[in-house]
């Protein structure tokens, strides 16, 4: 009896001790970049090579690598391996081609896991980005009656008709950073977010208009990077230019629509006219969370709204047969009119800091610098509808009936124009990035 008591002891001793006994934790994997070494110089386009030591006490599994820019935003997709063993030496070679990859410091990360836990190592990279080039001005053009036409002008001049829609046009904008031309009927037709190469739709927005009353009313990419469209249910909603994600943003005042926006220190400044009776008023909203942050009247109609630094927008518009423009203070509301011209504004475009082109109604050019807060007249030309400015190569361009000017902005001279096959409406510069 005494043995199997002591028997069973010695069995409940060993079993508790074996129930006692912990496996090893399981540690952390370690990765090192062997090369390329901190702050090394990559320039776009290239396949960035980069060799990592690993190694892990249970085994080693997937070891993946990626360039970052500034924001934490991957400049590409990467590269990944599978390793074997607790150590391991690898190179992985990572593309860096797109033309969306700007100058700058960028950060290389290098991630390998064992299955559960995972090690990581990064460097500093030096990138010099592909130099910033225009692919292209699309110009649309209303071509008769609810016809509306886009013309490619690539980047050797060469014009192309790219397309026709059956509809007028309610906005139009342009993305370079997520390669999207934008382009919006009035009471038929939807919102499409258009590739530039194939003119393939990416994303769109339906056309809800029941009454024949445009449905949207201002389309605007802004600031910050967003595209803003107000439309005829007296909302403002902005979306992520690349996929279209987002939603309403701003509900403006009783029976007003959105005719502009433009973002400034993260408020939201959007004309909005009355549809009754006309009454245009300049509301801010916070850009993000749509509450609004005031309201006030604007006695013009505007042709241009811009944001102009140090908390001001400028309101280009016209009043009583003039052009003028109004210096606003987002802080308080204040306004005060900088300048008018003796005839109409049709046309206003941002060419430098500071100073913008004006084309009038009479066929007069004017070159306008805030700083100075004076104007001067630069050519004659005929009357353009809308501009914009190339800043990689410096030049503005005109649109007007049947054709699209090239024009100097220092002194007004037309440099060369393009036909088309009606009167232009918009006119889009595409850059690389």
């Amino acid at each position: 009896m005494r043995y199997q008591q002591a028997l069973a002891a010695a069995l409940f001793a060993g079993a508790f001790l074996a129930a006692c006994r912990k496996e090893p934790a399981n540690e952390q994997p370690r990765i090192t970049i062997l090369s390329p070494s901190d702050y090394a110089t990559i320039t776009v386009p290239d396949t960035l090579s980069v060799t990592v030591e690993a190694s892990d006490d249970i085994g080693l599994g997937t070891v993946h690598v990626s360039l970052y820019d500034a924001n934490g935003i991957p400049a590409g997709s990467g590269a990944s391996a599978s390793l074997s063993g607790t150590s391991a030496t690898a190179t992985l070679h990572v593309p860096v081609v797109s033309e969306q990859i700007a100058s700058g410091v960028y950060r290389l990360r290098a991630t390998v896991s064992d299955g559960s836990l995972n090690g990581w190592d990064s460097r500093n990279l030096q990138v010099v980005g592909v130099p910033l080039r225009l692919r292209a001005v699309y110009a649309l053009v209303e071509v008769g009656p609810g016809t509306l036409a886009l013309y490619r002008t690539d980047s050797t001049g060469q014009t192309t008709l790219a397309t026709t829609w059956p509809m007028a046009l309610g906005g139009a904008a342009v993305s370079s950073a997520a390669q999207r031309l934008f382009i919006a009927g009035g009471s038929t037709g939807n919102l499409l977010a258009l590739e530039p190469d194939g003119l393939g739709t990416s994303w769109q927005l339906p056309n809800q208009s029941a009454i024949g009353i445009p449905w949207f009313t201002s389309v605007d990419l802004c600031a910050d990077g967003r595209l803003y469209v107000g439309m005829d249910d007296g909302t403002v909603r902005g979306y992520t230019a690349l996929n279209g994600t987002g939603g309403t943003v701003a509900g403006l005042q009783e029976q007003f629509r959105a005719e502009r926006c433009a973002v400034q220190d993260g408020l939201l400044a959007v004309v909005q006219r009355h549809f009754v009776t006309g009454e245009r008023r300049l509301g801010l909203f916070h850009s993000l969370s749509g509450a609004m942050q005031g309201s006030m009247p604007l006695y013009l109609v505007p042709t241009g709204l811009f944001a102009a630094g140090d908390g001001h927008m400028l309101v280009f518009g016209n009043r009583n047969g003039q052009g003028r423009v109004q210096d606003i203070g987002l802080e308080g509301g204040s306004a005060w009119e900088m300048y008018a011209w003796s005839s109409e504004i049709t046309a206003v475009e941002r060419i430098a800091d500071h100073t913008w082109a004006v084309a009038l109604a009479d066929g007069s050019l004017h070159r306008f610098n805030t700083a100075g807060g004076g104007s001067v007249p630069l050519a004659t030309t005929p009357v353009l509808h809308t501009m914009a400015f190339d800043e990689v190569n410096g030049i503005l361009y005109g649109g007007t009936d049947g054709q699209v000017l090239s024009i100097h902005p220092g002194n007004g001279s037309t440099l060369g124009s393009i036909s088309v096959g009606g009167a232009v409406l918009r006119l889009l510069p595409l850059y690389n990035r």
